[in-house]
């Protein structure tokens, strides 16, 4: 049954302004079907919609700003290649976002960042900033050329980042006729994902006012809230950090679509236990045995942990289990610090000094960097990406592939300059390197390949999808500090990981035919329903560890429910 139901009550988060007040459309008629059931494939290479499927289709195209939403496996990105398909076919341009390099590629788009023209460190410019940048010659042509925005997975979309996206591309379109400015500069907006799973990553860092660090106060007994130096600037609750408590949210007053057919489990007592796990229900004792102990075959599996510990130890394991030769590598830690101006972020220069090549150990700051402070490759390891090689090719963070050897550290990656080939390299030089921080970036790559940290060699891989590539140092740079010059951190590593086992956390949007779990140190609400709900069915699914797993964390955020209800009525799993 396809349900569907216009914004309703105003959600205000503290110190966020009224949208305007504009009268709410009518409710948009759309047939339930009670029954329906995905028809028979046909011989096309897109899927054949079910009937709730193309009249969310039809909805789409009709021009209304829409988001739509459903269980896992019930078709939200099938249904998102049929519209896209569909608008563009009618002379629409389609951009299609998500707010990850991994989750772009599944839908063949790019991210919110690289649509916007950002970097992780542009959420620590001033809004006024951000809009002024939006009027730079290429981003704001892609502005004005949008006719429809798409962003998949937006529960990983923070409430101020939805927000930003907003305001600026009001700046940018901004129609000097209108009192009140369009929400998104009047482009037609589509979003989808599902709030039941895992919610935004470190919420609220920077105001969006003026780009100042944010200061978690934690209250004993109760949720989290951040607040700006600047207290006329608003303040921010941890239950404020989804997209829909922003705005810009309401603002775009959206259509709510509701998917209800499963189509990528075929077991019905899989699917009733998935659903019930995702709005927060308890599991029945028989639900529980089910899960627990239930013929599958797991030859091979992905391993998904709650902790970081867990993964590591099993990465570990498989590692020395390999016969090839052994390379490591450690970081390249850097702080250059405006002492004058930031005279509180001494901390940052702080080493470990009982790990690491003498004198040159980590920064303690960067201790939970995406980048591992020693990495340790063999030959024939399997391994996952950590940064956005190339969407172009399928390459992007979370991509896996086998270590397939190495070569001599001949190509260093360097700035661009002319007389690149077509790959983007010189005849001498390896891949080129763009934007304001590149040449500082060169220097810190050659240092790490010409110090004490590294092999002179660089890491061959073969992915998944059958591109194999030398895999180059990487160096990723954070500024940090709240007025400008700002203080540069910096990690150069080879941005490669084991990946024999994965986190909760980084399996999500992952669809795997064979999976062992293991939720027994769950802690985070939704962490149960992600996990289970990346396997196909019961077969390809074991879950290790106590059953006392599977009644923590199992779901129910009270912001997510309180939405959901509001827009699709009682919650039954």
């Amino acid at each position: 049954m396809l349900k569907a139901k216009l914004a309703g009550e105003p959600y205000n988060p503290v110190g966020s302004q009224s949208p305007p007040a504009e009268p709410l459309p009518p409710p948009v008629a759309i047939k339930p079907d009670l029954h329906s059931e995905p028809l028979p494939p046909s011989d096309v290479t897109e899927p054949e919609l079910c009937p709730e499927q193309a009249e969310l289709v039809d909805l789409i195209c009709s021009g209304r700003n829409v988001f739509y939403t459903g269980s896992a496996g019930c078709g939200k990105s099938t249904v998102l290649k049929a519209f896209t398909k569909r608008l563009k076919d009618m002379g629409k341009r389609v951009h299609v976002v998500a707010p990850t390099g991994r989750a772009a590629l599944q839908v063949h788009g790019i991210t919110t960042w690289t649509y916007a023209g950002w970097t992780p460190d542009s959420h620590k410019e001033a809004l006024e900033e951000l809009q002024k940048a939006s009027h730079g010659k290429k981003v704001w042509k892609r502005f004005i050329e949008t006719d429809v925005l798409v962003i998949d997975e937006i529960s990983m979309v923070e409430n101020l980042h939805f927000e930003r996206l907003n305001r600026i591309l009001q700046d940018a379109r901004h129609d000097p006729r209108l009192h009140v400015q369009k929400a998104f500069g009047g482009v037609q907006v589509v979003v989808t994902g599902d709030f039941c799973q895992l919610p935004p990553v470190s919420p609220f860092q920077h105001c969006m006012e003026c780009g100042n660090s944010l200061r978690k106060d934690v209250n004993e007994g109760a949720a989290p809230s951040y607040s700006c130096s600047n207290t006329d600037h608003p303040a921010w609750r941890d239950e404020d950090k989804w997209a829909f408590a922003s705005d810009a949210w309401l603002q775009c007053q959206f259509v709510h679509v509701n998917l209800k057919t499963i189509h990528r489990q075929s077991d019905r007592a899989f699917i009733r236990i998935l659903n019930k796990c995702r709005v927060g229900q308890a599991l029945s004792e028989s639900e529980k045995r089910l899960l627990m102990d239930h013929p599958c075959k797991v030859h091979h599996a992905t391993k998904i942990f709650a902790t970081r510990d867990d993964v590591a130890e099993v990465n570990q394991r498989e590692f020395w289990k390999l016969k090839s030769l052994k390379y490591t590598y450690w970081a390249r830690d850097t702080f250059r610090w405006q002492r004058q101006i930031h005279p509180a972020l001494e901390k940052n220069t702080y080493r470990k000094t009982d790990i690491g090549p003498r004198g040159y150990g980590p920064l303690e700051t960067l201790e939970k960097h995406r980048f591992d402070k020693c990495v340790q490759l063999k030959k024939g390891m399997l391994v996952v990406l950590l940064v956005n090689l190339s969407l172009e090719d399928g390459l992007c963070n979370g991509s896996q592939g086998i270590l397939c050897g190495f070569e001599p550290a001949v190509k260093m990656p360097k700035v661009a300059r002319r007389g690149k080939d077509k790959d983007g390299e010189t005849p001498q030089d390896g891949p080129v390197l763009y934007g304001d921080l590149a040449t500082m970036k060169e220097h810190e790559i050659k240092e790490f390949m010409g110090g004490p940290y590294a092999e002179r060699k660089w890491p061959v891989v073969k992915f998944h999808n059958g591109k194999t590539r030398v895999i180059y140092a990487g160096c990723s740079v954070s500024e940090v500090g709240d007025v400008k010059p700002y203080s540069l951190l910096s990690r150069t590593q080879i941005p490669l990981a084991p990946a024999w086992a994965t986190t909760i956390h980084k399996s999500q949007g992952l669809t795997l035919d064979r999976v062992i779990v293991d939720l027994s140190k769950a802690f985070e609400v939704g962490q149960v329903y992600v996990a289970l709900s990346r396997a196909t069915g019961l077969e390809g699914l074991r879950i290790d560890g106590d059953v006392k797993g599977l009644e923590k964390a199992i779901g129910g955020d009270p912001q997510v429910q309180r939405f959901l209800r509001r827009h699709f009525g009682p919650l039954n799993g």
